[in-house]
């Protein structure tokens, strides 16, 4: 998926900014490029698309195979008793397994029949990733530019608001900042569901119950 993941007129829209003003479009431009690169950094993730060939994964004689990478998209090719280069082994036919692309979890389930147990035996060709961006993670991002260019200027990163004499300022209903990973708070938690999980060098499948 190309970036940028949000168009500035999106993200004026959103602050309320007259999409005929743009004296700020530079400073949204920069803004939004840095947030998209710490969502980015975070999930570890770039919500494109990939296709992976000759993956090849453990198996202890279960009926799931689980890839290393999320969401499943397609299956091209699902081998069993493969060598630990990919080669030799058997391709399953399509009638003899379901791919499982619910969000937080993936997997290809075979349908009659268990894995054979081993090390590197089974082989999967996918494609992975996301056709459009999460509604989420979009609303993530524009949070996150909002409430830089309300802090902009205020030195006010780590604050949700001030008060001055009898005069008070909210900054944005986002939360405090967290700086090391550079978005606010709130939004690192929104995001912790596209964090990339990752997998022994050789990750076990399991069987359903």
């Amino acid at each position: 998926m190309p970036r940028p993941y949000v168009t500035i007129d999106e993200i004026k829209d959103w602050i309320g900014i007259e999409l005929a003003n743009t004296s700020h479009d530079t400073t949204i431009e920069i803004m939004r490029d840095s947030v998209e690169q710490a969502v980015i950094n975070y999930v570890e993730n770039d919500f494109d698309v990939h296709v992976v060939v000759n993956e090849i994964l453990d198996s202890n004689g279960s009926d799931t195979i689980i890839p290393r990478n999320e969401p499943l998209i397609s299956v091209q090719a699902v081998r069993i008793g493969v060598k630990t280069d990919g080669s030799g082994g058997d391709d399953l036919n399509t009638d003899s397994y379901f791919v499982v692309t619910e969000r937080g979890g993936s997997a290809v389930v075979l349908q009659g029949f268990l894995q054979p147990r081993g090390r590197a035996v089974t082989r999967l060709d996918y494609t992975y990733g996301y056709e459009e961006l999460p509604p989420d993670v979009k609303e993530a991002i524009l949070l996150s530019v909002e409430a830089k260019f309300r802090r902009k200027g205020r030195k006010s990163i780590g604050l949700n608001s001030r008060s001055k004499k009898d005069e008070s300022e909210s900054y944005s209903g986002t939360g405090s900042w967290d700086t090391k990973v550079g978005l606010p708070v709130d939004v690192v938690s929104m995001l912790n569901t596209y964090r990339k999980f990752e997998f022994p060098t050789q990750p076990m499948a399991t069987r359903n119950p």
